[in-house]
């Protein structure tokens, strides 16, 4: 039993490690391609230096009112998050367990993800506010991504599992709590992870379109409009950065929930 805690604990920490040195070589890959964006372009007006936005993003983190645009924006993308996930869960999981459900909503959601993003945001300014349009459209496009993949988890579960519970007549909620959330949660926090990163790009994107005051999309706009390519590429690169830890510390967790569940 010690040796077999021992090698839990070694897989995990390999797999922590794993998706660390990933993380890394996919910002350094980023790099790299910013490096010889700046050499071919040879214009630091349109492709800043590295050097000067890493300069640029120290003097943004001094600014108090960066703090106040970065946590708007972040309130908006957990708010995103949890506002799909909520109905998405719900329909997942009466599609799984009803096949007229899940043929409908197999229409619902493909009809969702050909919606033209750029055209509903534009709807949604008339309809709503600079403040609340990002929000809405996130939810649009995280609603399908979400409810696919935790009907895919849902499938993923071993039948022998479920026929032991039927056999033994298991009530529903240690089936649910002993059974399918074990199960899920690696798949889930995973496909999770994802679609919070996912979330930062739509929600910053649409503060931009949406000129969003007090964003970090706003602020990025309004670096634009002035011509400040440094703080423009620093502001993004903070984002990027935003959506690369949330996507990664997600990561974690669900290797730590594979290694409860063997």
């Amino acid at each position: 039993m010690k040796n077999r805690g021992k090698n839990n604990e070694n897989i995990f920490l390999k797999n922590v490690l794993s998706t660390l040195l990933y993380g890394a070589l996919a910002f350094l890959a980023l790099f790299a391609l910013w490096g010889a964006a700046y050499v071919l372009v040879g214009n630091p007006l349109l492709v800043p230096p590295l050097k000067e936005t890493l300069s640029k993003i120290g003097e943004v983190l001094k600014e108090k009112t960066f703090y106040t645009a970065y946590f708007a924006t972040l309130s908006r993308v957990f708010a995103a998050f949890f506002i799909s996930f909520l109905p998405a869960a719900a329909l997942a999981v009466a599609a799984y367990f009803f096949a007229p459900v899940r043929k409908i909503a197999a229409v619902f959601v493909s009809a969702l993800r050909s919606l033209p993003a750029m055209a509903i945001l534009l709807m949604l300014l008339v309809w709503s506010t600079p403040r609340k349009a990002p929000v809405i459209m996130a939810f649009l496009s995280l609603f399908p991504l979400l409810y696919t993949g935790i009907l895919a988890a849902l499938f993923s579960i071993d039948e022998k599992y479920k026929r032991v519970c039927k056999v033994f007549c298991v009530p529903w909620y240690k089936r649910v709590f002993g059974m399918y959330l074990p199960q899920i949660s690696p798949q889930f926090l995973r496909e999770s992870a994802g679609a919070l990163a996912f979330s930062v790009k739509l929600v910053v994107s649409a503060e931009v379109v949406a000129n969003t005051y007090i964003s970090l999309g706003g602020a990025i706009q309004e670096a634009k409009i002035y011509q400040e390519m440094p703080r423009m590429f620093a502001l993004t690169l903070l984002a990027v950065l935003t959506g690369l830890f949330l996507e990664t510390l997600g990561n974690i967790v669900a290797v730590a929930a594979e290694r409860k569940v063997r």
